[in-house]
C-alpha cells in the first residue's frame, strides 16, 4: 500500500463496470410553445427555473428568475440558488434550466459586465469628456461606469477583431458549471432550436436544426452533456429524438437512449438502476 502511494498514479488491471444509467445532464431544444415546459412539469419531483416568465400556465414545482433582475443580477440569483439547493443535499431528482438560451442572451451583458470591471477593460463604458477622454477623479484616479441605460453604453462582443466573445462565453460556461449538477438524477438544460441554411456537397441548400446558443457555446454544451434531444409538437404529443443526423443535433451516452425516437415518455428516458442489470 505504501508503495502504491509512493507511485502516484495507479493504472487500472481489469475493466470496471458502469458506474452511471441514466443520463445525468440532458440538452432538450425546440421551438418555442410547442410544450417543452408543461412536459417538465410531468416529470416527477423536478424543479423548474424559469428564466423568461412562461410558465404561469402550469402546474409544477417552479422557481421564475425575479423580473426585476437585470442579467448580472439574474446570473447572482441562480448562483444563490443553486447554492441553497446544494447546502439542502440536493431535494430535487430532477432540475430544468428553462431556458438556457434566455442565459445565452444574458451572458452578453453579464460578459460585459465582467470586461468593464477587468484590467484590460478600465476604460471601457465609463464616462468621457466632450473630446472622448476617459474622465478621472483627480485625487483617486478612478474612473465612472457608464450605466446600461445610458446611450453610449455598449457590448463587450463590438471589441475588435472578436476578442469580446471570450467575456460572453466564459459567463456562459460559468453559470452551465454552477447549474449542471443540482438534479439528484439528472439537470436538464432545455433551449431553443435554430434553423439555419447550409449548402451540401452537391450546392442544394438544405435547413438543419440547430442549438439557439451563441458561437462556440452551441458546440461546447452538447460535448459537455450526456444527452441531448430534439422536441417537437406531433398531432398534440410531444415527441423527442435523440438520434443525430445531417438535420439535427443529437446524441446520448445512456445506452438505453440508443436510438430513442418516439413520444416523450419519461419511465423510458429515466429508467430505474435495477432494469439495466
Amino acid at each position: 500500500m505504501e508503495e502504491d502511494k509512493k507511485k502516484g498514479i495507479v493504472l487500472p488491471t481489469a475493466p470496471r463496470k458502469a458506474t452511471a444509467v441514466n443520463a445525468r445532464s440532458m440538452t432538450l431544444y425546440g421551438k418555442s410553445k410547442v410544450g417543452k415546459t408543461t412536459a417538465l412539469s410531468a416529470l416527477q419531483n423536478c424543479l423548474i427555473i424559469d428564466t423568461e416568465n412562461g410558465s404561469a400556465f402550469i402546474n409544477g414545482i417552479v422557481m421564475q428568475v425575479p423580473e426585476t433582475l437585470g442579467p448580472v443580477g439574474r446570473f447572482k440569483w441562480l448562483k444563490e440558488l443553486a447554492a441553497e439547493i446544494k447546502a439542502q443535499g440536493r431535494p430535487y431528482d430532477y432540475v430544468a434550466i428553462d431556458t438556457f438560451s434566455q442565459l445565452d442572451i444574458d451572458s452578453e451583458w453579464v460578459g460585459t459586465w465582467n470586461y468593464m470591471n477587468s484590467v484590460a477593460g478600465k476604460n471601457f463604458n465609463r464616462v468621457c469628456d466632450a473630446d472622448g477622454k476617459v474622465i478621472k477623479d483627480p485625487i483617486t484616479q478612478k474612473t465612472t461606469m457608464l450605466k446600461p441605460t445610458d446611450q453610449e453604453y455598449e457590448s463587450v462582443l463590438t471589441l475588435g477583431q472578436g476578442y469580446g466573445y471570450r467575456y460572453s462565453r466564459d459567463a456562459i460556461m460559468d453559470i452551465f458549471n454552477t447549474l449542471k449538477d443540482l438534479g439528484k438524477i439528472c439537470t436538464i438544460f432545455v433551449c431553443h432550436v435554430a434553423d439555419k441554411m447550409i449548402a451540401e456537397k452537391n450546392g442544394e441548400q438544405v435547413m438543419i436544426k440547430d442549438l439557439a446558443l451563441t458561437g462556440k457555446v452551441r458546440d461546447m454544451i452538447p460535448r459537455l452533456c450526456d444527452a441531448i434531444g430534439n422536441v417537437w409538437n406531433e398531432n398534440g404529443k410531444m415527441m423527442v429524438s435523440f438520434v443525430g443526423n445531417s438535420d439535427k443535433i443529437g446524441g446520448m451516452r445512456a445506452t438505453h437512449l440508443l436510438g430513442y425516437t418516439g413520444e416523450l415518455d419519461w419511465s423510458k428516458v429515466f429508467i430505474k438502476e435495477e432494469t439495466n442489470k
